[in-house]
């Protein structure tokens, strides 16, 4: 793959919006390169495709009608497509390529790099919110196919996303020419089900045993089938059963290598048949499986220091560890959360004003008064507020509501972690979420925001209410 060529090619499709940066990775036919977007100020991913190395150009109407697939997908777990485009470079050649979210953070594969297992909780929730992602996508008709740990990425506050559904395939797409008989193995052997190693039909339930196996491998260390060859691994895919997880990691509870066990059967009509049940399953066998955030590295070093620090400190010495406590809440203030990646106040930039009117989201004759779009998980949604409107745009929908009809609500909810919901109330309609999960430092920006650009009596307030959850503080 001559990569120096296939990025000049690159940055010609894309035009003077962007500025291609280094390679963050490739394989097969695609590479992905960090792209800097100038005019939301923002980096990206973009996968796109080397057609000189492509065999034939059924390669090409993949690449695309897979991009197409994915790109209707909108869950916090899945990481967001924001294009997907195909642009002539000269004559004879043409790019293909997927905008995406640039994730700062590690793949699966990476952390089992420097840790080989993970602990029992993170395993458990790093698999529950994939089986969150997989339970969304199966719903529209859509299999991953390839679930592996390259596939399941972290982000910097420890928050799981899945990617690369690039061998995923909705139903409705499909043709009486599977992409199966195109004379490649669609997978990864160590990962795959029985019935894709046999190359029958396959369903969510495949995806659910491929994630069994990942979560085998964060326990044990190791997947539970390898072998010298494609071949030898698929055979133990299909005829031998796995070890049990609790003779090599005594202290996985049993109630968890039981929902192991049913991920892991052979037969998808004995397996757990859906991924929203295998999402209720891991919580019931570890609730602390419920939570969003997976201990990254670098935070565990902090909490054992801290915990070491306490070991043989007096009443004085625990009090200027309670200093210690302030200052360290100010330092995951700035590392542990991401700035806004737009907060713009009348006038807003020409630049933002242009993309959010060929959106569609700012009318004719209508000013922008706020426009605000959070960093982290919640950075494929944007906010605006203007005159006349209070406008919710995403990759692939705009909603918009007369600003004089809703009353916007800040909730804190202590499930699962601390974040913050902000929704649009519009009686006599359901409320709309606009982000689920905002940081501390988010809620700082928009709190404020909110109390200047609504009318107090229209504003939903915060205080602490109790639900069936647990406590929750939100708007009365």
């Amino acid at each position: 793959m001559d990569l120096a060529a296939l990025q000049e090619r690159l940055q010609q499709a894309l035009g003077q919006e962007f500025t291609v940066g280094p390679l963050l990775g490739q394989g097969g036919f695609a590479a992905v390169f960090r792209v800097r977007d100038t005019t939301l100020n923002r980096d990206v991913a973009v996968k796109v495709l080397d057609l000189d190395l492509a065999p034939s150009p059924t390669l090409a109407e993949r690449f695309l009608r897979e991009a197409q697939t994915i790109a209707r997908l909108e869950h916090p777990h899945i990481v967001p497509i924001y294009k997907v485009g195909r642009h002539k470079v000269g004559k004879q050649q043409e790019v293909l390529y997927i905008i995406m979210r640039c994730i700062d953070g590690p793949s699966l594969r990476q952390l089992l790099g420097t840790h080989k297992r993970l602990s029992v909780g993170d395993a458990a929730r790093i698999v529950r919110q994939v089986a969150d992602a997989l339970a969304y996508a199966h719903s529209h008709d859509i299999v991953h196919r390839d679930i592996k740990p390259d596939n399941i990425l972290l982000d910097r506050s420890g928050h799981v996303l899945v990617t690369d559904f690039g061998i995923a395939k909705a139903a409705q797409a499909a043709t009486a020419q599977q992409l199966t008989t195109e004379g490649m193995i669609i997978g990864t052997p160590q990962y795959m089900s029985p019935e894709q190693a046999a190359g029958d039909k396959v369903d969510g339930r495949s995806d659910i045993y491929s994630l069994g196996i990942v979560l085998y491998q964060m326990l044990s260390g190791e997947p539970p089938f390898d072998g010298d060859s494609s071949a030898s691994i698929l055979a133990k895919q299909l005829t031998q059963a796995p070890t049990p997880i609790r003779r090599s990691r005594s202290d996985v509870p049993e109630e968890l290598s039981f929902v192991l066990e049913r991920m892991l059967e052979k037969s998808p009509a004995r397996r757990m048949q859906s991924a929203a049940l295998l999402s209720r399953a891991l919580v019931d066998a570890l609730p602390t499986a419920a939570r969003d955030r997976v201990r990254m590295p670098f935070r565990r070093r902090l909490a054992s220091m801290a915990m070491k620090s306490l070991i043989g400190l007096g009443v004085a010495g625990c009090l200027a560890f309670i200093a210690f406590v302030a200052g360290a809440a100010v330092v995951a203030y700035t590392v542990f959360s991401k700035p806004p990646k737009v907060v713009a106040t009348y006038p807003i930039p020409d630049s933002l004003a242009r993309v959010l009117r060929e959106r569609r989201a700012l009318g004719t004759g209508d000013t922008a008064d706020y426009a605000f779009q959070p960093g982290g998980q919640e950075d494929t949604t944007l906010l605006l507020l203007t005159r006349r409107r209070a406008v919710v745009l995403t990759p692939h929908q705009v909603r918009s509501y007369a600003r004089d009809s809703v009353r916007p609500g800040l909730d804190l909810d202590f499930r699962g972690g601390f974040f913050f919901r902000f929704v649009l109330r519009h009686s006599p309609q359901p409320p709309d979420t606009v982000f689920r999960a905002l940081s501390f430092r988010d809620f700082l920006e928009l709190g404020p925001r909110l109390d200047k650009l609504f009318p107090e009596e229209t504003r939903g307030g915060i205080h602490v209410r109790r639900s069936r959850s647990g406590v929750r503080v939100g708007p009365r």
